[in-house]
């Protein structure tokens, strides 16, 4: 839960908030947001590192969650409650960078759980999609107060913002004190050796080619997913004139994708998961490219809802599948060498969707401000509408379209997975 309510919420709501009204302007927020994502790439692999090597006897995760919890909350503060009219570039460069260590402390260790509690081929999957289950309700109930908010007592976007901010402030300590109390978080065996820092895991890690697609297919995604929800209220508001009905509509695109998750995930157990997270991207890659037509049909709200219903189908089952491949890739490699290093893989695969959802802000952004010169505050020529939508349309479908492409050759079957398995089981018995 609060996990989601820092991730595309930053997006949806935080970014446009700095950038329209905060004084910020949109190319401002797209370079800061996309620039300070790089941050990650050293905070993530510290964090697996962490995670990999520094357990305790009561397990390698939990004290990782209660030690990101103050920093979390720290930088969710000052970033969803500004003080001040205005803010500078300053403030938003440092408690962003706070938010994001915090975050990667939450994010890497819970990723990293799933491998450590279940070794079956499907399981991984039906783990990762309740995540991502408990996440789509935590979107849409962050989704649905804006609206509330506005309808109601006239409230405007920072307004709601600051009220996201609080959910986020009561969840976070609630919800990490659940985990630690009632999740199995199994320390490591005295059989084991101890893990240390190895550059060799790591390059072993990118000279495996299924890690490195799915690590590429994380950017993609991340991209895809991150850039609709950063654009999408402008979209609605100048492509299709929806403005009041937009978070409703964009909830709707969640609630899409929500009921559709069991189906793909059940269609990935009739045959191998790569192939489902391809057939998801050429779904939403056809779907995408109604909104287009549909925006020039004159909008409106029934138009921006059919299109949000069929294009939210294929939302959310890529996140499932890849963070399932990574478990399987995670334990192949365990079966070679004997050391399960789930932290660290999780933490590239983590580093790779925030590599993903920097450049989604910040390259849609920077099209609008200095290519298309769309002004969030301002008036728009109809020509600055139409290069609007080709950017929020045309970043994920070529997004989704690389994917697709990239995971052709993906090789990691169910066959060996369970050999895999067999013989990391037979190696315990022994």
């Amino acid at each position: 839960m609060p996990l989601a309510a820092v991730g595309l919420p930053m997006a949806v709501f935080v970014a446009p908030m700095y950038a329209e009204q905060l004084g910020l302007g949109t190319t401002m927020v797209g370079l800061i947001f996309m620039i300070l994502r790089f941050w990650d790439l050293g905070t993530d692999p510290v964090m697996g590192w962490l995670v990999d090597t520094r357990p305790t006897k009561h397990g390698r995760i939990k004290h990782w969650l209660i030690a990101s919890v103050p920093i979390l909350m720290l930088g969710s503060f000052f970033m969803f409650m500004p003080m001040g009219e205005t803010v500078s570039p300053a403030y938003l460069v440092v408690w962003l960078t706070v938010l994001w260590l915090g975050f990667t402390m939450l994010q890497t260790p819970h990723q990293s759980w799933v491998p450590m509690i279940t070794t079956a081929y499907d399981e991984r999957s039906r783990l990762f999609m309740w995540r991502e289950i408990i996440n789509t309700i935590t979107l849409l109930t962050l989704l649905v107060v804006p609206t509330l908010l506005a309808i109601n007592y006239g409230i405007e976007r920072r307004g709601q913002v600051q009220v996201m901010g609080v959910i986020l402030l009561i969840v976070l300590p609630l919800t990490v004190l659940l985990a630690v109390l009632f999740v199995p978080d199994p320390a490591p065996k005295s059989s084991e050796p101890k893990m240390e820092f190895s550059w060799t895991a790591i390059k072993t890690a990118f000279r495996d080619p299924n890690m490195v697609r799915v690590l590429l297919v994380e950017i993609l995604v991340g991209i895809a997913i991150a850039g609709t929800g950063g654009t999408f209220l402008f979209a609605a508001q100048w492509g299709f004139g929806v403005t009041g009905l937009a978070p409703v509509i964009l909830m709707v695109f969640f609630i899409a994708g929500f009921a559709a998750m069991p189906l793909w995930v059940r269609l990935s157990e009739r045959t191998e998961k790569h192939t489902i997270f391809m057939v998801t991207c050429i779904w939403s890659i056809a779907t995408y490219t109604l909104y287009l037509p549909l925006s020039a049909m004159g909008g409106g709200a029934t138009y921006l809802l059919i299109a949000a219903v069929v294009s939210g189908l294929g939302y959310g089952t890529p996140f499932i599948l890849a963070r399932s491949m990574v478990a399987d890739i995670i334990e192949a490699e365990q079966a070679k060498t004997g050391e399960n290093r789930s932290g660290m893989y999780y933490s590239l695969m983590s580093g790779s969707y925030k590599t993903g959802a920097s450049f989604a802000i910040g390259i849609p952004y920077i099209l609008l401000g200095a290519w298309v010169g769309f002004d969030p505050s301002g008036e728009n020529s109809p020509e600055v509408v139409r290069g609007l939508m080709y950017v929020f349309v045309g970043v994920p479908v070529a997004s989704y379209a690389l994917a697709a492409i990239i995971l052709r050759k993906y090789r990691l079957t169910r066959e060996e997975q369970k050999a895999n398995a067999d013989k990391l089981a037979a190696q315990a018995a022994e």
